[in-house]
């Protein structure tokens, strides 16, 4: 009768995790991002600020609310969202007990998740961004400097993201800081054989298109097997055949000479998880030993108990696919070469993806003061509200 009641609660424990997992990442999340990908941004915004996110994916909650405001034009509040989004990451670097605990006989859903370091990185990209647009180049300097500073961790898995590098060598030089930038672009040349650019003279100004394109794809599930009773599964990115956007600008009728710098963001986020391979599968390798001693321990008490238990710790064993699922396929910067004063800006970009595509073409008058360097956001593959 004990053993009866012991496999009864056993049962009903694993079933609790079982349906703790079939709704890993939280329902709001869901929501929030098909009604930005529809091109529904305000009501996003209305439902992530109404969301009980189950504090495993607090993080997400404050990432998709970051990039879905920024893409709204809604700045400040978007600095916000990715102020509290770093203070996660702190206080996560710092893994609890209580999760390191909840993971080893579950999986991986049940620990809070941290971003992958690539998603990490990216925060400082986006708030970079968020400064330079809300013209407090000075602001924008100092995320540039937590971005080197990251670098200098991660470079290895990071360093092909030149998107985000152009833009913190950008950040120091439009903040007034030649050195920084000199340092950065240095990098950059040494990195991808390139001829470093020149500085902006007090007689040139330069308008910075910045296109966020698409959609990044998401994580995936896999699984391998080493007979009935033993499964690890891990997450992993399918290969992308999103295409990098093309981009015609047009000043006062006449195509322009232009500089581009693009990342696709899947490719960063593929190296950033290869990276961490080695402590995954070493977590993976800890937890199937746990489940098999525990599955063991009731063995010696029931056969039929302990066979059940193999059956459910098995079934929970799985990959943990969550990720900032907002994130563009694509960052693209463009940088147009201006004289000062009044110009007829036109922008012409053609993007597709395997699952969406969007042709852009937008017009814009700027007045720019000699030294100015002007930046402007677009995001492409959403329906237009």
């Amino acid at each position: 009768m004990q053993v009866h009641l012991k496999m009864t609660k056993l049962c009903a424990v694993f079933i609790a995790l079982v349906t703790l997992q079939a709704c890993a990442t939280s329902g709001p999340l869901l929501v929030a991002r098909d009604q930005f990908r529809q091109g529904s941004p305000d009501d996003a915004l209305q439902t992530l600020e109404n969301a009980e996110v189950s504090n495993r994916d607090q993080l997400l909650l404050y990432l998709d609310q970051g990039l879905i405001a920024q893409a709204s034009g809604k700045y400040t509040e978007s600095k916000f969202a990715f102020e509290r989004a770093m203070e996660i990451i702190e206080e996560l670097d710092y893994v609890s007990v209580k999760d390191q605990t909840a993971s080893i006989i579950t999986s991986d859903w049940a620990a809070r998740y941290p971003g992958e370091t690539s998603e990490q990185l990216w925060v400082h990209t986006f708030q970079m961004l968020n400064y330079l647009l809300l013209n407090s180049p000075e602001g924008a300097a100092v995320e540039a400097r937590r971005a080197a500073a990251f670098y200098d961790e991660h470079g290895d898995s990071l360093k092909n993201d030149i998107f985000t590098r152009t833009l913190m060598a950008l950040s120091f030089e439009t903040a007034g800081q030649p050195n920084g930038a000199r340092v950065e672009y240095r990098k950059l040349a040494n990195d991808f054989d390139l001829n470093p650019p020149p500085l902006l003279n007090k007689n040139e100004s330069e308008l910075v298109f910045v296109i966020a394109s698409g959609f990044i794809d998401p994580k995936l599930p896999g699984d391998l097997f080493f007979g009935y009773d033993a499964r690890i599964a891990f997450p992993y990115y399918a290969p992308s055949f999103q295409t990098v956007p093309q981009t015609t600008v047009r000043v006062n009728g006449k195509t322009s000479n232009i500089i581009t710098a693009n990342t696709a963001l899947v490719e960063i986020s593929q190296a950033a998880l290869e990276a961490r391979g080695k402590s995954v599968a070493v977590r993976q390798a800890l937890r199937l030993a746990a489940k098999h001693n525990m599955a063991d321990s009731i063995s010696d008490q029931s056969e039929v108990a302990g066979t059940i238990a193999k059956v459910f710790l098995l079934a929970i064993e799985q990959a943990d696919t969550r990720s900032w699922e907002t994130l563009p396929a694509h960052m693209t910067l463009v940088r147009v070469p201006l004289k000062p004063g009044k110009h007829s800006i036109s922008l012409d970009v053609s993007s597709s993806s395997n699952t969406s595509s969007s042709d852009l073409s937008r017009i814009f008058d700027v007045e720019l003061a000699p030294g100015q360097r002007q930046f402007k956001l677009l995001r492409t593959g959403i329906p237009h509200q």
